[in-house]
């Protein structure tokens, strides 16, 4: 005859039995690890590094990598639209506040790589109030609803790169007036053109600033593996 105390232990080890080993602090089986918490591992993010190279701890160029296959297909949906009229290079960007990198990441001083970071933020800034002005031109327009989705995903993960990352402000009210002000004062045509001008030069950029973060990676690289070398 079995004793209540015993149906109890005996409910326990059945329970203990079905369910499968775990140890704390350890991944179950076929989760992903070590994913940022801003993306997520569904479906349309097969191409995720599930493991942030040291290097580059917050996956920063995987994300511009990302960024630019769908900025990419900007060049071909304005040709669509205006059908050879206008020459895409002729897009005129002088209202667009935003400059190119100069210089390079791979200088050894840490003020100096600081303020590049710093600068690359700040501008990501910029566009992603820029992008209101193209949202309002193409409303529901997939490049700008995946620009207004990663952008703001971009300059998180600069700034979790930076020691100062407060340095880095969002434009004030009055400021995104006076931006956007001057591209609402052209008329319908270029203000179409304007917007195709802001997604040109978003493009442009990200691939300027992936080749120097690609360079910057490369380098520590080599200084690591020279390390390594030189402890053997």
């Amino acid at each position: 005859t079995l004793w209540p105390s015993d149906l109890q232990l005996l409910a326990a080890l059945m329970l203990a039995a079905a369910l499968p080993l775990c140890v704390p602090g350890a991944p179950l089986e076929g989760a992903v690890t070590d994913l940022p918490p801003e993306e997520s591992s569904g479906e349309g993010e097969k191409e995720l590094q599930t493991k942030p190279c040291p290097i580059d701890p917050f996956n920063i160029t995987e994300t511009l990598a990302q960024i630019l296959k769908v900025t990419k297909g900007h060049r071909e949906e304005f040709k669509n639209e205006f059908r050879g009229n206008v020459d895409y290079n002729s897009l005129n960007r002088t209202l667009i506040p935003v400059k190119f990198p100069n210089g390079h990441l791979t200088a050894p001083s840490v003020t100096f790589q600081e303020a590049r970071l710093q600068q690359l933020a700040q501008d990501l800034t910029t566009y992603s109030v820029l992008l209101k002005h193209v949202d309002k031109e193409y409303p529901g327009k997939f490049i700008v609803t995946e620009l207004k989705a990663t952008l703001p995903r971009l300059i998180t993960k600069v700034k979790r790169t930076m020691r100062n990352a407060d340095r880095v402000v969002a434009l004030t009210g009055s400021q995104e007036l006076q931006l956007l002000k001057e591209l609402e004062s052209l008329d319908s045509y270029h203000r179409k053109m304007m917007a195709h001008s802001i997604l040109s030069s978003i493009h442009d950029f990200l691939v300027e600033w992936k080749r120097e973060l690609t360079k910057r990676q490369m380098r520590k690289t080599q200084i690591s593996n020279l390390n390594e070398t030189e402890a053997d």
